[in-house]
């Protein structure tokens, strides 16, 4: 990243050496005096402008990196905060469909029922469909967030943890929506996946 600059500088430091050889040649008047004090001038002049350029360089890819990382921090927060409400409003999602589908299974054995477990899920969806489409809106939000992340990352973030938060969370917003199976098949998978997103949560948490 600094190549440019150290390649300056060493330039530079050749430059130094060549204006103190010929300064000294030029004090002791040995050769040229003439051809000894242009050499002497032009060294002086290349190396102030190698070891002037060089220092630029460098300020300017620091001052770039600090406005990338400006921008990672910025977009890491909100994207922490988005996270956080989304989850909270799938597993609110959630765990209402794991409620009336346990609730239901129970009233048909009392009631000597057949069980219908797409009509208690297709309902159970339906009570909570603004919540549901406010989770995937958020998702389509949270991975712009995701992508400005990985454009101004350079390495001082994990950018990986965002992105595996992100995976985790639409896993488990995918299943809330279109749950399959069995009722003990949703608890276990919608508690594995629960947790998993609460637990991703933790690594990109703000301080």
């Amino acid at each position: 990243m600094y190549t440019l600059s150290y390649v300056l500088y060493g330039i530079g430091a050749l430059f130094t050496i060549c204006f103190i050889t010929f300064l000294i040649l030029f004090i002791k008047k040995k050769g040229n005096n003439k051809i000894n004090l242009i050499i002497f001038i032009a060294s002086i002049a290349l190396a102030v402008g190698c070891f002037g350029y060089g220092a630029y360089h460098q300020y300017d890819i620091q001052q770039t990196i600090a406005t990338a990382d400006d921008e990672f921090t910025d977009n890491a927060i909100s994207f922490a905060e988005l996270y956080k409400k989304t989850a909270d409003k799938t597993t609110k999602v959630g765990d209402y469909v794991k409620e009336a589908w346990q609730a239901d299974i129970a009233d048909a054995m009392d009631n000597d029922e057949d069980f219908d477990a797409t009509k208690t899920v297709t309902h159970a969806l339906a009570e909570n469909a603004d919540d549901i489409v406010s989770a995937q809106m958020n998702l389509k939000k949270l991975k712009k967030y995701l992508k400005e992340m990985n454009d101004y990352d350079t390495g001082t973030y994990d950018y990986e943890a965002y992105k595996k938060a992100y995976d985790k969370l639409e896993k488990l917003v995918s299943f809330v929506n279109d749950p399959k199976g069995t009722y003990d098949h949703y608890t276990e998978t919608y508690s594995a996946d629960k947790s998993a997103v609460a637990n991703a949560y933790k690594d990109i948490e703000p301080e």
